[in-house]
């Protein structure tokens, strides 16, 4: 794993440990708003909502590199610093 904090001092990423453990805590949040809403969506149609689907697939995702990020795993910063990840779930189109 290349450091790409090479040359920096370990205050900076202390910092931006603590500035993903906000956004971690905001992200976690909005899941919760999906899972509720996917919950009345499905309690009313029977089916999932495939936005809510791909979206929480890519949420899910970021949630993991924050993670990865702020336990020292990974030395790649999450988004705004990199790109927002993309689902893997393919919803047809009706």
């Amino acid at each position: 794993m290349t450091d790409q904090f090479q040359g920096n001092s370990g205050w900076q990423r202390v910092l931006f440990v603590a500035l993903f453990w906000i956004a971690f805590y905001i992200a976690q949040l909005v899941a919760a708003a999906v899972v509720v809403v996917q919950c009345i969506f499905v309690l009313i149609t029977n089916n999932p909502n495939g936005q809510l689907l791909t979206f929480g697939d890519s949420l899910s995702k970021y949630i993991h590199d924050i993670l990865r990020f702020v336990t020292f795993n990974s030395d790649q910063r999450p988004f705004p610093f990199s790109d927002f990840p993309k689902p893997d779930l393919i919803i047809p189109a009706n």
